[in-house]
């Protein structure tokens, strides 16, 4: 009798819980980060998300661009199961760690810091993302007001 119960438990537990896929995480996304500390100022950039494999031995893994923000930004990031994690510079003066989870086959979310490289903090707070179909713009955003990726 438990073991039929511990069967009948693992199974509702599986219907209860989604799984998130392993699948690629390449592709564009639309990432909207909202800055601490009352979760105001929100900025949406596109990434461009592609498959190299090799980052800290991680299959699915590789790096990333925002190809509108013309000072540049980029990096590279890892995958490993729903967890997501991004690191990278912008313009020679921001240095990004993004740490997150993956919440469905098109859905990220997570916490960001943006600091300076000679030191302090810029910016810190939120992000939601979701996946593209097409590939991000090149053009500048209208919504782009500074050199700062998160503003």
């Amino acid at each position: 009798m438990k073991a039929k119960l511990g069967l009948l438990c693992l199974a509702l537990s599986a219907f209860s819980f989604p799984a998130v896929s392993s699948e690629s995480f390449g592709g564009s996304w639309n990432i909207t980060g909202y800055e601490e500390p009352n979760l105001s100022s929100s900025y949406t950039w596109c990434f461009n998300f592609t498959v190299t494999g090799g980052v800290l031995g991680y299959s699915n893994s590789g790096t990333w661009n925002v190809p509108s923000y013309s000072a540049g930004w980029s990096g590279e990031w890892y995958r490993n199961g729903d967890e997501i994690i991004l690191h990278g510079v912008a313009d020679g003066t921001y240095l990004f760690s993004w740490k997150g989870r993956v919440l469905g086959e098109s859905k990220i979310g997570g916490r960001q810091v943006e600091f300076f490289i000679n030191g302090g903090t810029d910016t810190a707070g939120t992000f939601y993302g979701t996946r593209l179909t097409a590939a991000c713009p090149a053009a500048a955003s209208s919504a782009t007001t500074s050199r700062d990726p998160a503003k």
